[in-house]
């Protein structure tokens, strides 16, 4: 997240000297791609800034708690990865203005950069995540259709509720897994070996009901699903919104074969997600 100085320097950037348009579509987002998020009190601002980020192709804007998501890929004709998400909106960068960047139209800031106006000129900063020779991703997904596990079961009819369904690449309503409503349900992947740990992509549950259950979660990595001897990877304060693409970065780098997550409640409450995609490297 950046620094509310970062913040401020860029609303203070923002210039209504020019009115652009910019096409959005409404109440969806594009999932499985998001690289960093950060504050933006609304979707334009969020727009303007992928347009001065040379990683962001396009973006997804969360308007429950005014999040900015900076996505690594747009949608190709087969619209793949586009779901469905009331209130929310995806802006794809090809469909940018040109003149929405302003005086960083044509920058020449790095890949890890963002561009910012200064008067007439500009100037660069670092965003919040870390690329290897200006990839949009670093390591690999190491927890596809690998084995799982979880705290409970609860399925419901038409609903595929079973642990595998964290890991099986599909993206759809009825496909979650789902735990009894508990203190601190939790679920499990077991990559297999030993892999250093760089970030989980959690995709929350895509139904119109109760995406909201999801309010604080917790993801820890080790040798085992016992927490007390696992590492903290970070964690997520909500609460979320169906359909909301958590991406958690792993910064202290652990290294493991299980990787854990937990939902943490005040009273008991079911944990459901629709994926939840681990990248590493050996």
């Amino acid at each position: 997240m950046y620094s509310p100085v970062f913040l401020l320097a860029f609303l203070v950037t923002w210039t209504l000297c020019e009115i652009v348009v910019i096409t959005k579509q409404k109440d969806t987002i594009y999932s499985g791609h998001v690289l960093f998020t950060l504050y933006m009190p609304m979707w334009s601002l969020c727009a303007q800034f992928c347009s001065r980020v040379q990683v962001c192709k396009s973006i997804n804007f969360i308007a429950s708690n005014k999040t900015c998501q900076i996505n690594d890929a747009e949608p190709g004709e087969s619209k793949c990865g586009l779901i469905e998400s009331t209130g929310n909106s995806f802006v794809a960068a090809s469909t940018f203005p040109q003149n929405l960047a302003g005086q960083c139209e044509k920058n020449d800031c790095l890949c890890n950069e963002a561009c910012m106006p200064r008067g007439r000129k500009y100037y660069c900063v670092p965003i919040p995540i870390k690329l290897s020779e200006c990839s949009t991703r670093e390591g690999s997904l190491i927890s596809h259709k690998k084995k799982t596990g979880q705290s409970t079961i609860l399925c419901v009819e038409r609903y595929k509720c079973q642990t595998e369904a964290g890991v099986d690449g599909i993206k759809q309503l009825a496909n979650i897994f789902h735990t009894k409503p508990e203190l601190e349900p939790f679920w499990w992947v077991d990559l297999g070996q030993v892999y250093t740990v760089l970030k989980v992509v959690s995709t929350n549950r895509m139904h119109s009901c109760c995406g909201e259950r999801l309010k604080k979660m917790i993801i820890h990595v080790g040798e085992n699903i016992d927490t007390s001897n696992m590492e903290l990877c970070g964690q997520f304060i909500g609460p979320a919104v169906s359909g909301q693409v958590i991406v958690t970065p792993c910064n202290t780098l652990p290294k493991g074969q299980i990787v854990k997550l937990t939902s943490v409640n005040t009273e008991p409450t079911a944990f459901h997600l629709t994926e939840v995609e681990v990248y590493g490297v050996e």
